[in-house]
Parts: structure tokens; C-alpha cells; sequence
């Protein structure tokens, strides 16, 4: 750091705002993880909702909108999706007014632990990399 004697954390003289660098833009778009996506393909559903149609051929990763991860039309990373049937997809994304309360916080926290147990059990994330 080139800080000169009055220089306040390097914004120059006074302190003034206009004399420090101009932060980073944010990554906008989010992280895809295309081996996670064809992993959940045939994988029993993690999320085993009430209305859960138990079909392995409908299993899709199903991203989870919660905790400011992502806004309305998008879609946040990869890891943070759990293994969904059909089913259980739709009423995850609230498709159907029947079913689109049926799941609370607890059972999208389960299936997120599993559905990272059984990534991390077939490669797809590694610890510590």
C-alpha cells in the first residue's frame, strides 16, 4: 500500500471517496455444474414430498429459491438444487395452488443434505477443492 502521511486508508488526503479504486462488478450469473444436472437423471427423489410421485425417471435437479439465492426468473448455483421428481418438482416451484405449501424449510434442508451426500458420494463435488 502507497499510503502518504494524511492519507485515510487511501482515499486520498481528506478522505475523499473519489480518490479510491472503483470496486469489482459481482458475478451476475450463477455457477453451472453439468455433471451435478445429469447426475440427478434416474436418482431417487430427495425432497419426498407428500405428493411425491416416487418415479426415478422424473428425478430432476430442482433449484431452491430461498434465502435471497436468487431472484425472481433465475436461478441460483448448481450445488445449492436437490434431487426432485416431477411431482415434487411442481410443488417446489409452486406450479399447483393444491400442493405449493406442502413443503417448509426443514424438507428443503433434508433433501439438500442428502442429494450433496450422494454428489459428493459419486464424485461430482470434491472436499477441499
Amino acid at each position: 500500500m502507497n499510503a502518504r502521511f494524511g492519507d485515510l486508508a487511501g482515499r486520498g488526503a481528506l478522505g475523499l471517496k473519489g480518490t479510491q479504486p472503483k470496486p469489482q462488478k459481482r458475478m451476475t450469473g450463477n455457477l453451472v455444474h453439468v455433471a451435478a444436472r445429469q447426475n440427478a437423471r434416474g436418482r431417487e427423489c430427495t425432497l419426498r414430498l407428500p405428493s411425491c410421485n416416487g418415479d426415478p425417471q422424473t428425478t430432476v435437479l430442482a433449484h431452491l429459491r430461498m434465502f435471497g439465492a436468487a431472484g425472481m426468473g433465475q436461478k441460483p448455483d448448481d450445488w445449492f438444487a436437490v434431487f426432485a421428481c416431477s411431482a415434487c418438482h411442481d410443488s417446489l416451484d409452486r406450479r399447483d395452488a393444491a400442493t405449493a405449501g406442502e413443503w417448509g424449510h426443514e424438507d428443503a434442508l433434508r433433501a439438500l443434505y442428502l442429494t450433496l451426500k450422494q454428489q459428493f458420494r459419486d464424485g461430482i463435488y470434491v472436499p477441499g477443492s
